[in-house]
This record gives C-alpha cells, structure tokens and sequence, in this order.
C-alpha cells in the first residue's frame, strides 16, 4: 500500500482574496441600488382624469369667492367647525384656532356657507383670551371652521394648484 501524497492545498494570496471580496460586494451594492431605484417609481397613482378635490366657485350669499370641496377632500382636510357665540358689544367668540392671517396681516376666518363650502371673512380681533378670540366682523351663530382652514386658505392662494 502506498502512502498518500501530501497534498498542498494553494490558496489565493491573501490581498487577492481580500480583492475579490470586496469587488463582490460592490457589485452587490450596485445591483440593489439599481434595483431599488427602480422599484421607487412603482406604486398606486390617481389617474390623471380624477376629479379635483377641492375648486374655487362663486357661491354664497353675495357671491363670493369660495373653496368648494368633494367629500374626499373634505375627509382628507379633516374640516371641523364650531359656531361663534355672542359676547356682547357686537362681538362674537370664536375658537383661537378658527383664526387665520393673510399676508397683508388681516385677520381672517373661514365660515360655512353651504355643503362643503367655504368662504372667508374678513374680522377684525378685539381681544384674546386663553383659547377664544374675541372679534368683530362676524355675527354670532357663524358656523366657522376650527381645523383644516390652513389648507383652504392654502387652496385659495394656489397652493399645489396644477397650471
């Protein structure tokens, strides 16, 4: 019986091991980011035909210019509303958060003025205190909207608006 060889088992050197290993994980990294990069723009869209879900009318009592939302809308916004109550003087009470500035500085709120209809007032603030603000320009019983009037005011200016 023969005695079996010795047998050398050659390894790659070790900075060519090193090199092979790192030029894999490269491509590795590199196939994912392309793969990601891909995927990215795959995803539900709303189709190019779909309804707005929020438009300007003339509406209201006088015609005035108003943010006129479809129940979608209105559920994404979350519109809340409260009434102004009187407080005496000719002044009504409404929530802080019911307030709202344009540009210019004027004091602004958003009343209902039909079914998912929205016009803005102009009034002017008398006072403040704790969470209600006192003002004028708006006759109490005033259904006013306390949540989301950043977002119709945003509508009315254009904002995200397609041209």
């Amino acid at each position: 019986m023969q005695k079996p060889r010795n047998r050398t088992i050659r390894f790659p050197e070790r900075g060519a091991l090193v090199y092979r290993v790192i030029r894999f994980a490269a491509w590795a990294v590199i196939a994912a980011a392309a793969a990601m990069t891909a995927l990215t723009g795959c995803g539900v869209t709303s189709a190019p035909d779909a309804p707005p879900s929020a438009r300007m009318a003339y509406t209201g009592p006088h015609g005035a210019l108003s943010v006129v939302l479809t129940p979608l809308g209105a559920q994404r916004v979350g519109v809340q509303t409260a009434a102004a109550t009187a407080a005496g003087r000719g002044q009504a009470v409404v929530p802080y958060s019911a307030l709202l500035y344009q540009p210019d500085g004027t004091s602004v709120v958003y009343t209902v003025t039909g079914p998912l209809t929205y016009t803005l007032a102009t009034v002017s603030v008398v006072s403040m205190q704790g969470s209600q603000v006192y003002l004028t320009g708006l006759t109490p019983g005033t259904v006013v909207v306390t949540v989301g009037g950043e977002e119709l005011l945003g509508v009315q200016d254009g904002v995200g608006v397609e041209t």
